[in-house]
C-alpha cells in the first residue's frame, strides 16, 4: 500500500458532484489491507451526506490475486450506498482484464477509459444524462437478465443479461445470425423468452403482451419499413398516437365535443414531431411514394408520437446513402438529447455506432462476447475475430 494517507486521495467536486479517487502507484496485496482502505474511504464518503459520481485513477495501480476478490466486493458496496456512476482510467492490461471480467459476472459497467480527458467526458455524460432523466445511472432502468430463447431445437439466444442506464444510447452489434432482432423482439414483447427476466423501472415485464409493453413505453422501428403505404405522412405517424386517445369507435365516428378536441391535441402533438424530423413538405404525400430515407424518418416520427420511455431502432440506417445516414444520427442524437428518450438500436454501420451510442453490447450466434464503451468493444480481439474470423 502507498505511504499517501487516503484523505489525500480523495477530492471531492461538489460543484460538479464528483468525487475523484487516485489509487495511483497503490499495490493491494492482502485481503485485510483492502479491507482496511476502504474502511477509511467509506468513512470520509460517508460523513459527506451525499451521493458522488466516482471518477478513479488506476495508474500503476497493483491489484493481487489474494486481494481482487475483497477489492471488488467492497468497490461494488461503495458503489451502491454512495455512487451515482464510476469511470475508471489509466488501468492496465492484467487489472483491465479482472475488471471486465467482473463486471461481465455481476452484470454492471466496467465504464474503462484511455485516458482521464476521456473518463471526464463520459462522466459529464453521465451526469447530464441524470439531470435530464431525474434518475441515476446506478437505478434500474431496463434490465436484461440471463435471457434463453429457443425455437424448437434452436438457440437463438444463450443467457443473455445487460442493462440500459437511462437516457442513453445503448447499442447492440454483431455479425448477421448473431442474435440481435431477436433480442429486440424479446424486449419489445413480441417474442417471449425460453427463461430469463425483463425488468423494466425495477417490475418484471417478461410476460406482458406486446401492446402492454407499448403502454409501460416502448416504441419500435423496423429492420424492413412496417408503414401504411397508402396513406399519408401524416396519417401514418397519427397511428402512433391511438394508445393516447381515449375515446372508442362509436365516439370518434360522431367526432364531435370532446373527441373533436382530443383529436385537434393530438394533431398538434404530430405537427410538432414534423417540425422536429424535418419532413414539413411530405406531410401530405403518401408514403409509398416517397423515397427509402424519407419512409424511415416517417417510420421514426410514428414511434416518436408514442411518447416512448425507451425507443427500439431495428437498423435505423440501413440501405441509405451517407448522407442520410448522417441525418438519422443526428436525428437520433436529438432525441435522445432533447426529449431525454432511451434508445437501444441495432446496426451494422460500426461508424454510426460509433460516434452515437455510449455503450454497446456485442453478441455472436446468440451469446453475448463483449460489452463496454464504444472505443473498448472496438479494441477489444473477441469482438474483432468474431466480425472478421480471424483465428
Amino acid at each position: 500500500m502507498s505511504e499517501r494517507p487516503v484523505g489525500e486521495r480523495l477530492t471531492f467536486h461538489a460543484d460538479r458532484d464528483t468525487l475523484e479517487v487516485d489509487l495511483s502507484g497503490m499495490a493491494f496485496h492482502t485481503a485485510a489491507a483492502t479491507e482496511a482502505f476502504y474502511d477509511d474511504v467509506d468513512a470520509r464518503v460517508g460523513e459527506s451526506g451525499s451521493r458522488w459520481y466516482f471518477l478513479v485513477n488506476y495508474e500503476d495501480c497493483e491489484i493481487s490475486p489474494e486481494a481482487w476478490a475483497a477489492f471488488a466486493e467492497r468497490g461494488k458496496r461503495a458503489n451502491i450506498s454512495y455512487g451515482l456512476g464510476t469511470v475508471r482510467f489509466g488501468v492496465n492490461v492484467n487489472v483491465r482484464e479482472s475488471i471486465r471480467s467482473h463486471a461481465q459476472s455481476e452484470q454492471f459497467r466496467a465504464n474503462l477509459f484511455e485516458s482521464r480527458d476521456a473518463a471526464v467526458l463520459a462522466l459529464a455524460d453521465m451526469r447530464k444524462r441524470h439531470l435530464t432523466t431525474g434518475a441515476t445511472s446506478a437505478e434500474s432502468f431496463l434490465k436484461v437478465e440471463d435471457v434463453l430463447l429457443r425455437f424448437g431445437g434452436v438457440t437463438a439466444l444463450e443467457n443473455v443479461g445487460f442493462s440500459v442506464h437511462p437516457g442513453e444510447v445503448f447499442s447492440i452489434i454483431g455479425p448477421n445470425g448473431a442474435g440481435k432482432t431477436s433480442m429486440l423482439n424479446v424486449v419489445s414483447g413480441f417474442y417471449r423468452p425460453t427463461s430469463g427476466r425483463i425488468l423494466f423501472e425495477g417490475q418484471d415485464r417478461t410476460h406482458l403482451k406486446t401492446f402492454e409493453v407499448a403502454r409501460l413505453g416502448f416504441a419500435r422501428t423496423f429492420q424492413n419499413i412496417a408503414l401504411f403505404r397508402g396513406m399519408s405522412t401524416l396519417d401514418n405517424i397519427m397511428t402512433g398516437r391511438l394508445l393516447k386517445m381515449k375515446y372508442d369507435f362509436l365516439t370518434d365516428a360522431l367526432y364531435w365535443g370532446p373527441v373533436r378536441k382530443e383529436e385537434i391535441r393530438h394533431r398538434e402533438f404530430v405537427e410538432r414531431i414534423i417540425d422536429f424530423l424535418e419532413i414539413q413538405a411530405i406531410r401530405r404525400t403518401p408514403v409509398g411514394r416517397l423515397p427509402y430515407g424519407l419512409q424511415k424518418r416517417v417510420e421514426l416520427a410514428r414511434a416518436l408520437a408514442m411518447e416512448p420511455k425507451v425507443l427500439l431502432l431495428d437498423e435505423p440506417t440501413a440501405g441509405m446513402n451517407l448522407e442520410e445516414k448522417e441525418d438519422m444520427a443526428r436525428f437520433v442524437l436529438d432525441v435522445n438529447d432533447q426529449f431525454g428518450t432511451t434508445v437501444l438500436l441495432i446496426e451494422h454501420d460500426m461508424g454510426v455506432v460509433m460516434d452515437i451510442s455510449n455503450h454497446v453490447v456485442v453478441l455472436d450466434h446468440g451469446v453475448k462476447i463483449a460489452e463496454g464503451t464504444p472505443d473498448e468493444v472496438r479494441n477489444d480481439p473477441v469482438v474483432i475475430r468474431a466480425y472478421l474470423g480471424q483465428g
